[in-house]
């Protein structure tokens, strides 16, 4: 994410935006100048002169204070616009990459991650040339009156600009450790919250608020650390202030002392002072603020490079694997049996709990990674191909619906398979539950309340895999909540498709059984 990217949303806007500022901050500036020659007007008693004046100031303090407001929200229209942007670049990315994405990262990424670089980096880069200009013109300003304010002020301002960088390093790894804290504290309310029912079943609710207190805990002290490093920050340029402003103070004097200067200089030029010295300040924590985020602006534009696809995936339709084990962290080792899947086989995979059935699934997904072994797919004249493991057809124990029309969830928003939707409703015993929808497969899916039964939502995904024509289907007791009766004849015309099928399943009787090619039976 940068400026290039962010002024290319709207160029035209963007260059309004910053001559605006530019013309805004100038305008500021001449107010206070024009008081000074306010106050000398009273001096003298020119009221005639000091009304003039004083009435120029309002009209231009008006003018700068509407200028100031388009500005604000051109920059939040500009910003909004890009972070869309960037929105869709990454979703892209985490659709394309072919790698497991935990769904509390992807949410820090698209919110908690791009809400801090818009505060610390994105909406700060409007706000270097206004501060520029207030010092310019505060400089020019004070250069009329004489040179020797002027370099009291760049050299003190020199000083200021530079210091605050010491803290620079800090300030980058407190914005880490805060998104890390962040994430992780993301990661752990899904994990934990997700199994909110079985700890409320064993009345174990004291570990759950062990754990989020923990999670809160980090999250609580990268905040308090982030923010403390920029309190350092904030000291260090409050006392280079205030070391600018006693100097100029005192030079001031010595010039209208000696009458080299007129009297109302005495007033403004701490306005003048306070310009500097703020704007100044600004600059160097605001550019403190753009550094402290590089780390994770990398990370950011890294999850936005856009990946080469095509849109003509291969579908596998058989697969052999040959010494496959996987190991998880704690060291425990699965090996799976050398598999020949042909093309058009339907096997039943069974075995024990913990034998590696769901885990096996996720192996041929690509979602686990192999410990050994090798697995290669085929396509239909058994030639081994490079296959995009989202071609494979999967039915999970937990089906992943969305929230629109039943209609949708089959198709999955392919309008061109709308007119067979009714036929693989029939396939999957469906039909009848669709007819006691008052608007059929146009029902909005509730997922929160649950507006459909777990077998309704088995049905909904079985229909979907068949509708899409996949040749290689992995099918995880895909019929758990359906009746045997209903499940028998789905299983009927499920296994009668020319698809190649893995179906996880227990507890089926004999005709069932009868329904598969073979058996393979994990131990």
């Amino acid at each position: 994410m940068s400026f290039k990217d962010l002024y290319a949303v709207n160029r035209i806007r963007m260059i309004s935006l910053l001559v605006l500022e530019f013309l805004t901050s100038g305008l500021i500036i001449g107010v206070s100048y024009i008081n000074t020659y306010q106050i000398t007007a009273i001096k003298d008693r020119k009221w005639q002169q000091f009304i003039f004046l004083i009435t120029l100031s309002l009209i231009l303090f008006i003018i700068s204070y509407a200028g100031l407001n388009v500005c604000q929200y051109w920059i939040e229209k500009q910003i909004q616009q890009y972070n869309h942007q960037i929105r869709f670049k990454i979703v892209d990315h985490y659709f394309y990459d072919n790698k497991p994405h935990n769904a509390a990262q992807v949410q820090n990424r698209l919110t908690n991650d791009l809400n801090l670089i818009k505060d610390s980096k994105l909406a700060v880069y409007t706000d270097i040339p206004y501060y520029l200009a207030q010092i310019i013109f505060a400089s020019i300003g004070l250069l009329l009156f004489h040179w020797s304010l002027l370099i009291v002020v760049l050299i003190l301002g020199t000083l200021s600009f530079y210091l605050p960088k010491l803290l620079r390093p800090a300030m980058q790894a407190a914005a880490l450790k805060l998104s890390q804290a962040n994430k992780q504290y993301l990661d752990t309310a899904e994990k934990w919250l997700d199994g909110l029912s079985e700890l409320k079943k064993f009345s174990v609710g004291s570990q759950l608020s062990k754990i989020m207190d923990h999670a809160s805990d980090t999250l609580e002290s990268a905040n308090i650390a982030r923010r403390g490093t920029m309190q350092g920050l904030a000291v260090l340029n409050k006392a280079t202030s205030a070391l600018l402003q006693f100097v100029l103070l005192a030079v001031t004097a010595i010039l209208v002392t000696n009458h080299i200067v007129v009297f109302g200089v005495i007033v403004t030029v701490e306005s003048f002072s306070s310009y500097i010295n703020v704007s100044v300040k600004m600059l160097a924590t605001e550019l403190g603020q753009i550094h402290s985020v590089d780390r994770l602006n990398r990370e950011v534009n890294a999850d936005t490079a856009v990946i080469e696809h095509t849109g003509d995936l291969q579908s596998p339709a058989s697969l052999t694997t040959k010494n496959v084990s996987v190991k998880f962290s704690n060291g425990k080792i699965i090996k799976f049996p050398n598999l020949n899947i042909k093309t058009g086989e339907k096997i039943l995979l069974t075995g024990d709990s913990g034998s590696g059935k769901t885990t096996l699934f996720k192996v041929l997904l690509g979602k686990i990674k192999l410990h050994t072994g090798m697995i290669n797919f085929k396509n239909k004249y058994g030639d081994d191909i490079n296959i995009d493991k989202a071609k494979i057809g999967y039915i999970p124990q937990d089906p992943i619906l969305f929230p629109d029309s039943i209609e949708n969830n089959i198709t999955m928003f392919n309008s061109k398979l709308k007119n067979k939707v009714l036929d693989y409703v029939k396939d999957v015993s469906f039909e009848s539950d669709i007819r006691k929808m008052s608007l059929g497969l146009k029902t909005e899916l509730n997922l929160q309340k649950l507006n459909i039964s777990g077998g309704q939502r088995q049905k909904i995904v079985l229909a979907r895999a068949c509708i899409h024509d996949d040749d290689f289907i992995l099918i995880d007791e895909g019929t758990s909540a359906i009746d045997k009766k209903a499940t028998l004849e789905i299983l009927k015309k499920l296994l009668d498709g020319p698809y190649t099928v893995i179906f996880i399943a227990h507890n089926f009787n004999e005709e069932m059984y009868s329904l598969f090619d073979r058996e393979i039976h994990l131990t």
